[in-house]
């Protein structure tokens, strides 16, 4: 009798299960060898940041960054045993770009706050507190590098780029639930501005550095520039702005980032990056409908 016609079964099968393996895997294995070490590192580097004065906040907050960004690399490279191209220093020159996003985003929605007769700006005490820029520089890239580099890239990997983005958007705004002043709201906001618009540019760009640069500018801009509220942390900056009106348009004492404004400018963001990226073929499909 010929056997191989009853053979295929079990090497088809085996073949999917080897597809299955490694990174079903690797979303387990990096989630906890990298991603909660990583926020626990990142909650107490920012603890000193937040104690330090500005220009020490921004050194000490760089070498955490690079700390952090080179483990990360070390890790893709000798255990995942994989290029971190979204990583790599000759695409640097992409945070200037989401920097260059990240702030219009920021001075766009402020604008129309403006219109709306809700702000105004006085001179402010500089950057302090919340308002360090050093704190800016460390939460774009410890929150880049857990969210984009670890648990979304992980996530595209087994579930698919659409599986991804509504996961880490979930997890993104869930991590931001316990700020001060927060609220479901407030939450969902976060989620879609964070979650599905930063994931959206990486996606379309496949580099962490676009999404550091925008990360970084956005809070910046806000508490360093015009001393609103980053995610209920008060900001302190250059500017003074005191915002009168509804919540759902001046985002209330949790800031800009829950006003309805800054969710319909970032979800425009994210629908361009994504119609790009899905234009240039960059959505990854589900493990399960890939071919062997």
């Amino acid at each position: 009798m010929n056997g191989l016609p009853a053979e295929a079964p079990r090497d088809a099968a085996a073949a999917t299960r080897h597809r299955w393996l490694r990174p079903s895997l690797l979303l387990v294995v990096e989630f906890l060898v990298l991603a909660i070490p990583f926020d626990l590192a990142y909650g107490f580097a920012m603890d000193v940041v937040y104690r330090s004065a500005p220009l020490a906040g921004v050194l000490f907050a760089l070498v955490a960054g690079a700390v952090l960004g080179h483990v990360y690399h070390l890790w893709a490279r000798f255990v995942a045993r994989r290029d971190s191209s979204e990583l790599v220093l000759n695409r640097v020159a992409g945070i200037a770009i989401g920097a260059a996003i990240g702030a219009g985003l920021m001075c766009a929605v402020v604008a129309c706050i403006a219109l709306a007769g809700d702000l105004r700006l006085g001179v402010g005490r500089g950057p302090a507190s919340a308002g360090l820029p050093g704190v800016a520089v460390l939460a774009a890239i410890a929150e880049e590098l857990i969210a984009r580099g670890v648990i979304l890239r992980n996530l595209e990997n087994v579930f698919g780029s659409v599986v991804a983005i509504i996961v880490t958007a979930a997890i993104f705004g869930a991590l931001h639930h316990g700020n001060p002043h927060a609220t479901a709201l407030s939450t969902t906001a976060v989620g879609i501005e964070g979650g599905v618009m930063l994931s959206a540019v990486y996606i379309a760009t496949r580099s962490l550095w676009w999404t550091i640069g925008l990360h970084m500018a956005w809070n910046f801009t806000q508490t360093t520039v015009f001393g609103i509220a980053d995610s209920g942390h008060r900001g302190s900056g250059f500017f003074a702005s005191e915002m009168q009106g509804p919540e759902w348009i001046t985002g209330g004492v949790f800031g800009v980032e829950a006003s309805l404004l800054s969710v319909v400018a970032c979800a425009i963001v994210a629908a361009i990056f994504l119609v790009h990226a899905w234009r240039a073929r960059r959505f990854v499909a589900p493990i399960w409908s890939r071919s062997p």
